[in-house]
C-alpha cells in the first residue's frame, strides 16, 4: 500500500489561499454594486412618475433578465427570450423599465 504524501494538502491549501487574496478585493469592490443601481433606478422612477400623461394601456414586450421592456414599435418587440406581452402600466407596476429610457408614447 503505497503511503500519501503530505506534501498534496500543503500545495492545496497555499492554492487555495492565493486565491482567496485575489478574489477577496473584487468581492468588495463590487458589494456596493447593487446600492448604485437602486439609486440609479430610483432616480429613473421619480423621473417617470413626473412624465405627464403617458398611455399605460400600450402593449409592451418585457425582457425578463434584463429587466428592460420594448413599445408595440420597436423592433425588438417579440424578438426577445425569456419574455412576455404585458401592458406598459403593468411592466411599470412590476419593476420593469423602458428600453428606450422613456414611457411609450
Amino acid at each position: 500500500m503505497p503511503s500519501r504524501s503530505r506534501a498534496a494538502p500543503t500545495i492545496i491549501t497555499i492554492v487555495l489561499l492565493g486565491l482567496l487574496v485575489i478574489i477577496a478585493p473584487l468581492l468588495a469592490k463590487y458589494r456596493s454594486a447593487p446600492a448604485e443601481w437602486v439609486g440609479k433606478l430610483q432616480a429613473m422612477s421619480a423621473e417617470q412618475s413626473s412624465t405627464p400623461s403617458v398611455d399605460m394601456k400600450h402593449s409592451v414586450w418585457v425582457n425578463r433578465r434584463s429587466g428592460l421592456y420594448y413599445c408595440h414599435t420597436s423592433r425588438y418587440y417579440g424578438k426577445i427570450f425569456p419574455g412576455l406581452a404585458m401592458s406598459q402600466g403593468e411592466a411599470l407596476t412590476r419593476g420593469y423599465r423602458p428600453a428606450q429610457g422613456q414611457a411609450c408614447p
